[in-house]
């Protein structure tokens, strides 16, 4: 059996066409964690191609080809399925396009995975080898003792800043309008922590990058966790939620245990967006003690923010671009509201005929795909194009880095180099994103 596993990206992303350089790309895991639960009977020949930094062999003749892919990414996955549909190979897509817009999917492959694949994909190469493939498959319960470490010799260490990734949990227990995290899987699972420490052990280097919605999602297990990683005299850069300030016990263990950076969700400076989009666990108040007081621990801070809440107006951007230059967040990332089909934010916007687009490909939080209620698309896009262009000039850059810690700044410099760059392409003169026509 020839088993192909593409993890397919959007434009911006994949290789060849991608603004991500090598200082902003992790190594996702879908893939090789799907390789590693490919049974042994089965003799397989299996091929794992990431497109943000290779690109597709397509002269080659698999048998059964698995595709993930982020809503973004859907076109483009639909191309991939269709050339290999048409050499005889049977499609089989997940991830959350695939789980939020099943339906659709089923339109372009020949079976849908919804929600986790962890239990349910040595099944379908069962039934796939048997003759009997069901439409869809859908692990109804994760259990995390039956849970498998992904197989790394299909990840390419070399083009990747964060190469030694890790998952210690699946799911998010927050309930943000706009996320899908909690909509592909509405539940926290903790991984076992004893199997999660033997893969980090086998690991070659310092760091650890989780890739966690919330490496702090349930209290009680990170405390177990990093209890025992703090053995480890490893470091590691995860995301967590500003609330974790709320809890100093906690967050000296995770400093103690190698806690170098955070990637935090600020999202708005506005309470009232918050609140209305579920995160109201966010209070923006504590946001520049937050900042100050990771510096002071040596975390450094990479913070994300949303444009386009129904609060938002024209002045909104600036007044972000403000903040984050007087809170010296180390590495700033902006995004355009988007509402993924299948959210209820969807549901809302199209039912007040605010959604202007139902092109996937520009769900990919740089465009603007719905009609904001306090201005017009294009000031929105305008202001976000200008927040990223004034937060990555180069004075900018040089005061947000201008705080302690110091230990990672020459990393941090690099990857500000890259996301410069990357505006240039996607928000500059330069913008590689064509016009978005206003069709509903």
């Amino acid at each position: 059996m020839k088993i192909l596993l593409v993890h397919t990206q959007h434009a911006i992303q994949r290789f060849g066409t991608g603004m991500y350089q090598k200082y902003l790309r992790y190594a996702p895991l879908t893939m090789p964690t799907l390789a590693a639960l490919v049974p042994d009977e089965l003799n397989a020949e299996i091929r794992v191609i990431d497109e943000m930094v290779e690109e597709i062999d397509f002269s080659w003749n698999p048998d059964i080809v698995g595709i993930t892919a982020i809503t973004s990414a859907s076109p483009h996955a639909y191309e991939v399925a269709r050339h290999f549909k048409k050499k005889g190979a049977t499609i089989v897509m997940g991830g959350v396009h695939a789980t939020l817009m099943t339906e659709e999917v089923l339109e372009h492959v020949d079976v849908a995975v919804k929600g986790y694949a962890e239990e349910v994909w040595p099944q379908i190469l069962q039934d796939f080898q048997n003759g009997c493939l069901k439409r869809v498959y859908e692990m109804r319960e994760y259990r995390p003792k039956l849970a498998v470490s992904p197989d790394r010799q299909f990840i390419q260490r070399s083009h990747y800043i964060a190469c030694n990734t890790v998952e210690m949990s699946l799911g998010c227990n927050r309930k943000c309008d706009f996320c899908v995290a909690h909509r592909f899987h509405q539940k926290f699972h903790a991984k076992d922590v004893a199997q999660v420490i033997r893969e980090i052990k086998a690991m070659p280097g310092k760091m650890v990058t989780f890739l966690d919605p919330n490496v702090a999602g349930d209290a009680q297990y990170a405390r177990e966790f990093f209890t025992e990683f703090k053995k480890l005299k490893k470091m590691w850069v995860g995301c967590v939620t500003i609330d974790v300030i709320n809890r100093p016990d906690l967050m000296d263990l995770m400093v103690a245990s190698g806690a170098k950076g955070f990637l935090i969700g600020f999202e708005s400076l506005d309470q009232e967006a918050l609140d209305a989009a579920n995160k109201g666990f966010s209070r923006v108040n504590d946001y520049q003690a937050a900042i100050k007081e990771f510096h002071r621990r040596g975390i450094v801070v990479q913070g994300s923010f949303v444009f386009g809440f129904e609060t938002d107006d024209i002045h909104s951007c600036a007044n972000t671009l403000d903040f984050v230059i007087k809170a010296r967040i180390d590495l700033p990332q902006f995004t355009i509201y988007t509402p993924f089909p299948g959210t209820e934010a969807f549901s809302r916007l199209d039912k007040e005929g605010r959604i202007l687009s139902r092109d996937w490909a520009r769900y990919n939080g740089h465009e603007v795909v719905f009609m904001p209620k306090n201005m017009t698309p294009e000031q929105l896009k305008a202001g976000v194009d200008n927040v990223w262009k004034t937060a990555y000039s180069y004075g900018s850059i040089f005061k947000r880095l201008s705080d302690p810690p110091y230990l990672i700044k020459p990393i941090l410099f690099l990857s500000n180099l890259n996301f410069r760059w990357f505006m240039q392409r996607v928000h500059g003169k330069r913008n590689i994103l064509s016009p978005l026509p206003l069709v509903k």
